[in-house]
């Protein structure tokens, strides 16, 4: 069953990502005054989708579910539907692309409501688990708390597309991205229903 699970959650994170060949970063040019971010279409819904699988499992552990609250939890699941919709707004908007321009106004209003999204799930889901006591359930925190680690990289990652001010990795970010999608696979394989 593991193995069948798992196999659900490479598909639904996105077998680019996780076969290692990744397509090239999104990339910034500037032509005078005006700035262009181009976005790799996989890389913002591999993100995306990891976060969701992610956030899904973590608040299905009765352990961060007491932690959060029902009402925080509740809070949670809206979010986490917001975000499949911003999601598909942005493989709407991207069409048949494998890279779109941030500039374009579709584009831009749904990755804002991805970020909007996911800055939500870190306050709501990767906050409460971070600040977990390890001795709740040792395994099953330390787990959670390796792949809440592994959603922040991803968050990191996916501000870090459209911020003007830096190209490179934000700092903290020691996961590559496949590293990160890897550890939520794992995560979710392990813990997911």
């Amino acid at each position: 069953m593991n193995l069948m699970l798992s196999r659900r959650c490479v598909l639904r994170m996105g077998v680019a990502t996780l076969m290692g060949g990744m397509l090239p970063g999104c990339t910034l040019t500037r032509a005078g005054k005006v700035t262009t971010i181009t976005l790799n279409v996989a890389e913002v819904t591999d993100y995306g989708n990891a976060l969701v699988s992610f956030a899904n499992t973590a608040i299905s552990l009765s352990c961060v579910a007491a932690a959060m609250g029902p009402a925080n939890v509740t809070l949670a699941n809206t979010v986490i539907a917001a975000l499949k919709e911003a999601l598909d707004a942005f493989r709407t908007a991207a069409g048949s692309s494998t890279s779109v321009s941030y500039d374009n106004t579709s584009v831009r209003t749904a990755f804002d409501s991805i970020v909007a999204d996911i800055e939500q799930i870190n306050t709501l889901v990767i906050a409460v688990i971070t600040g977990m006591v390890s001795d709740l359930s040792s395994t099953v925190v330390s787990e959670a708390k390796t792949a809440a680690n592994a959603a922040s990289t991803l968050i990191s990652l996916l501000k870090a597309m459209v911020d003007m001010t830096t190209r490179r990795l934000p700092v903290g970010t020691t996961l590559s991205a496949q590293a990160a999608i890897g550890r939520i696979t794992v995560f979710v394989a392990t813990h997911g229903a």
